[in-house]
């Protein structure tokens, strides 16, 4: 139907948006983007001073050029004579070709009276004709209900009444109607409408181009105040009232008051959080604490993690349109994290990490950015789950026989989830690792269950098919972005390559490349900061480990180890407790790191167990640590 010239085009559109930059005359008004348009396409021009005057009258010449132009009518092989418009005249060829494609006519005399100006009737005459030289075919056009019908001459009722069965008419409403007014003129604002909508019925790509537009909340849903514009900071400078007004582009918001909403990533990211001054990766549909906008990009607290997105990866959810937001609740006195869909508000999926904490009361929804400050009900309280924030330096009192005994269990428990888990008890690359863990325990100085919780987690019970297929318990380089198949010769080696290349290389150690606590942890603190892009790792693994502590009698929870976390950064580990010629083991560059408190009785000092192999004992200053409540 139209021939698209994709690079002059796409090289227009840069230039064009180049001109947008800085407001004119046609900024903010309610027919912005159909000038836009029209300036797009090379069919409006602005004068020396950049202006283009949307309220002036539009002359029959201009309207053929705007169809000319935009609908890229071809060059006209026999011109038309029209007495009244020479070859200098600027709008001679758009003349021409729209009389070739038989849209305009000419009068008796020969006359076009180009400098005459259009009635709207006439446009929808001109409309008409556009599309049947595109031979498009309207069947039965509805009659429009305009409430001024009777002074549309009858010949050209069809026209109008093709166009507003179209959606390319529209007439002006009023208490007792709406009115199409056939022989009012149009000024450029309202022609720049009527050409915008018959290339977007045509399908035309470029009217497409999205505006910001300022909105109001109004009711849970967003109402157009008819502002828009292709200037941010033009729109920016006309919101009256920041507490109900926003800004968008297209679909997504891109402007909302700080404080007034969230952040769901559209897309698997990769947040650089300024806060650790290092790259994170983030999950789609993950919610993030919302902190302001410039139109670009959009400022984001990723439990405690603050940092830039830009504003095509995530989408702003207002509180008060939110269909649903995720929420934990306590239910039969175990923490439930309900995940909820941003758009629909329906409940996608759940799970539970161990013991709901005392604060939180049964059956009432709170809410968390980070799975450790919660709030809801009126109340606001932390929560440190014990298996979530257990360092991985730690024993578990199960001996080899208790952790299979619980792998069978949770196995045949598994079998009854579903088909693909048929035969689980006899297939799952899990069973009878109890003695294996438990020597790697004794050897490397790693808790077993933790060990066997991360197995049930990553493998999905030891049936994931990099279980099955290459004894990969830990999705060990499967990555967001570039999975590997890599194959294990055996799940023992597959975990002792987990011990030494990643948990004992990366997580553990004071300088490990990823060392943010050696534990599950949240987006927040722990192995979870570097380890997989889902949020709730941390408290997913953690879960798996409460549910076999659960079955087995809580062992673990009953004789618990003290944790603390260090308050500030450069903190000095000692090989004694006394900084007299007592030089650092090491240091803490980061705060807020989980820690093992073995002994709390000593004066001033604590002793803890050492992010070292080998290192039993260590010392830190007791000022500089805060020892948790653990949920357990």
């Amino acid at each position: 139907m139209k021939k698209m010239l994709m690079f002059p085009i796409i090289l227009l559109l840069m230039l064009s948006f180049s001109n947008f930059a800085s407001a004119d005359d046609l900024t903010g008004t309610y027919h912005e983007k159909s000038l836009r348009y029209l300036i797009l396409k090379g069919a409006l021009t602005a004068d020396e001073r950049g202006n283009y005057y949307p309220n002036q009258m539009v002359t029959r010449a201009e309207f053929a050029h705007y169809l000319a132009v935009t609908l890229e009518l071809p060059e006209a092989t026999e011109p038309t004579e029209f007495v009244d418009v020479p070859q200098n005249s600027p709008y001679y060829a758009s003349i021409q070709k729209a009389a070739a494609a038989k849209i305009i006519t000419g009068y008796g005399d020969l006359t076009f009276k180009p400098n005459a100006t259009i009635s709207r009737v006439h446009m929808a005459v001109m409309i008409e004709r556009a599309l049947i030289h595109l031979d498009v075919v309207v069947d039965s056009p509805t009659a429009p209900t305009f409430k001024d019908q009777s002074q549309i001459l009858e010949e050209y009722r069809q026209a109008v009444a093709i166009g507003a069965h179209l959606n390319i008419i529209q007439g002006s409403t009023l208490q007792d109607g709406v009115y199409f007014y056939p022989n009012k003129n149009a000024n450029r604002a309202q022609t720049a409408t009527f050409i915008y909508r018959l290339n977007e019925y045509l399908g035309d790509e470029d009217t497409k181009i999205d505006m910001y537009e300022l909105k109001t909340i109004k009711n849970k849903e967003l109402v157009s105040t008819g502002k828009t514009s292709f200037s941010y900071d033009a729109l920016y400078n006309q919101i009256t009232d920041h507490n109900t007004q926003v800004i968008t582009l297209g679909d997504k918001i891109v402007y909302l008051k700080a404080g007034l909403g969230y952040v769901v990533t559209d897309k698997y990211v990769a947040l650089k959080s300024e806060t650790i001054n290092d790259q994170i990766a983030v999950a789609g549909s993950t919610e993030m604490q919302y902190l302001g906008s410039d139109g670009k990009n959009v400022r984001v607290n990723l439990a405690g993690h603050v940092g830039t997105l830009s504003v095509d990866n995530v989408s702003i959810i207002p509180f008060s349109t939110a269909k649903g937001r995720s929420y934990y609740k306590n239910e039969g006195g175990e923490l439930y994290h309900f995940l909820v869909n941003h758009v629909t508000g329906q409940v996608t999926g759940r799970y539970f990490s161990g013991k709901a904490p005392a604060a939180m009361n049964p059956g009432v929804p709170y809410y968390s950015w980070d799975g450790i400050h919660f709030s809801g009900n009126g109340e606001s309280f932390t929560h440190y789950n014990y298996y979530q924030f257990l360092p991985i330096i730690s024993k578990t009192q199960y001996t080899a026989e208790e952790l299979d005994s619980y792998i069978n269990y949770a196995l045949a428990l598994r079998e009854q989830a579903g088909p693909q888990y048929a035969n689980a008890s006899t297939k799952s690359k899990l069973i009878g690792l109890g003695t294996t863990l438990k020597n790697m325990e004794e050897q490397y100085g790693l808790n077993a269950m933790m060990i066997l919780a991360l197995a049930f987690h990553e493998s999905d019970h030891g049936m994931s098919d990099h279980a099955q297929n290459y004894n990969n318990l830990f999705g060990l380089y499967v990555y967001d972005t570039d999975p590997l198949n890599k194959e294990f010769e055996s799940v023992e080696a597959n975990i002792l390559e987990y011990i030494n290349s990643f948990i004992w290389k990366n997580y553990v150690p004071y300088n490990g490349a990823y060392a943010n606590g050696a534990v599950f942890g949240s987006k927040a603190i722990g192995m979870n900061v570097k380890y997989a892009s889902d949020p709730y790792w941390g408290a997913k693994a953690a879960g798996h480990y409460y549910r076999a502590d659960k079955y087995l009698g809580f062992k673990d929870a009953n004789n618990p180890y003290t944790v603390g976390l260090t308050t500030t950064s450069g903190l000095n580990v000692r090989t004694a407790p006394t900084t007299a010629g007592n030089s650092p083991l090491y240091t803490y560059t980061r705060k807020n790191l989980p820690i093992i408190i073995s002994n709390t009785n000593l004066p001033d000092w604590y002793e803890i167990i050492g992010e070292q192999r080998g290192l039993p004992t260590a010392y830190v200053n007791k000022q500089y640590v805060n020892i948790i409540e653990t949920t357990k």
